[in-house]
């Protein structure tokens, strides 16, 4: 009699176990939803659940080997989905520096016949990661949809190698690509720059570069979520409204700030702070892309304004519900890929 008791008891317990757990679910699910409400508009959920885990972690106080190792893994973990796209090949080779050791460089190409234009890709990662090609996988996918000979740059990295380290090195290789592009199968009258965040900054000090010291002539700029003042002078609502909360942080921003261009006089230099240049003339027409989330949208599209101002033919596309880098909204990162790929081609194409 008493076993037979047990049982419905168990069964209940179960039962009421199995409510409790299903509730606390939704519970979680309603309270993890409502982040993606914010005072600045909808956030896309997984962005959403990204940000509140980075504000959940101390930043890291300092940026040394061992960060930048665990850095370029998460990057890895973050892309493991994308597969290579096969019709693309590369090679790596070295190339002189402007510090007279070999430069790193990976040369893609694309499945197709004929010469075939040119474009020099420059990471982000606030110059101080992403070395060793870390965005190999989905920079395959943007060479088959530009249809372009696409060089990336392994530029050296702060804090070991500050300002204008990275700048030299990315302008070294436009300089050698503009002069090998025949025996890559390139046209050298058709080139184009671009790159994300930090690879933004430098994109734009390499064109600016390039039309100060008669450099090659570029056809087109690509500046995704780029920093384009590192000068700290100017006062940018878009950092008080995403303050520490949305994945790349102001705090952050000044500190990568810091190693990159460690004298303060040096910031306010057109290389450095592209907004800053008295004369914004005469560069290639230009995308620049921002995020609605991100401390730095409002100083990219600032510098869309100039340019345009200064007579440059700018799109200036902002994506809201993402964060800087469009980190968590996979979909949307790869519509902008897209976006950013067609721009590329028409432009060297046209």
């Amino acid at each position: 009699m008493g076993s037979r008791m047990k049982r419905p008891r168990s069964a209940q317990l179960v039962k009421l176990l199995s409510i409790g757990i299903v509730a606390m679910l939704l519970v979680a699910l309603a309270l993890s939803w409502s982040w993606t409400f914010t005072p600045l508009g909808r956030l896309d959920y997984r962005a959403a659940l990204l940000a509140k885990a980075m504000s959940l972690q101390a930043a890291p106080a300092v940026y040394d080997a061992a960060a930048r190792v665990r850095a370029n893994q998460m990057v890895e973990t973050m892309l493991s989905a994308i597969e290579p796209h096969p019709d693309v090949r590369f090679e790596d080779r070295q190339i002189p520096g402007p510090d007279g050791q070999p430069l790193p460089i990976r040369i893609y190409w694309p499945q197709k016949d004929g010469v075939l234009p040119l474009y020099l890709d420059i990471h982000g990662g606030g110059w101080w990661m992403g070395d060793g090609f870390a965005f190999h996988d989905m920079q395959t996918h943007l060479v088959h949809m530009a249809e372009a000979i696409v060089v990336s740059v392994d530029y050296r990295l702060a804090p070991e190698h500050p300002f204008p380290a990275a700048l030299d090195d990315s302008y070294t290789a436009l300089l050698w690509l503009h002069a090998n592009a025949a025996s890559l199968g390139g046209d050298p009258q058709r080139i184009a720059v671009g790159g994300e965040s930090a690879g933004g900054n430098l994109a734009a000090a390499v064109a600016l570069r390039a039309r100060d010291q008669g450099g090659p002539a570029l056809r087109f700029q690509m500046l995704s979520v780029p920093s384009t003042d590192l000068s700290d002078t100017h006062h940018w609502p878009s950092y008080d409204e995403t303050g520490d909360d949305y994945g790349l942080t102001v705090y952050g921003i000044r500190q990568v700030m810091a190693m990159y261009v460690p004298k303060v006089e040096q910031r306010t230099h057109p290389y450095v702070s592209p907004l800053l240049a008295d004369d914004l003339a005469d560069l290639p027409p230009a995308l620049v892309i921002t995020a609605l989330f991100d401390p730095l949208r409002d100083q990219g599209e600032a510098y869309a304004n100039m340019l345009r101002q200064a007579g440059v033919p700018v799109t200036l596309h902002r994506e809201d519900g993402a964060l800087h880098g469009f980190m968590g909204s996979p979909e949307r990162a790869r519509r902008i890929q897209e976006m950013s790929a067609e721009a590329i081609r028409r432009a060297l194409y046209h």
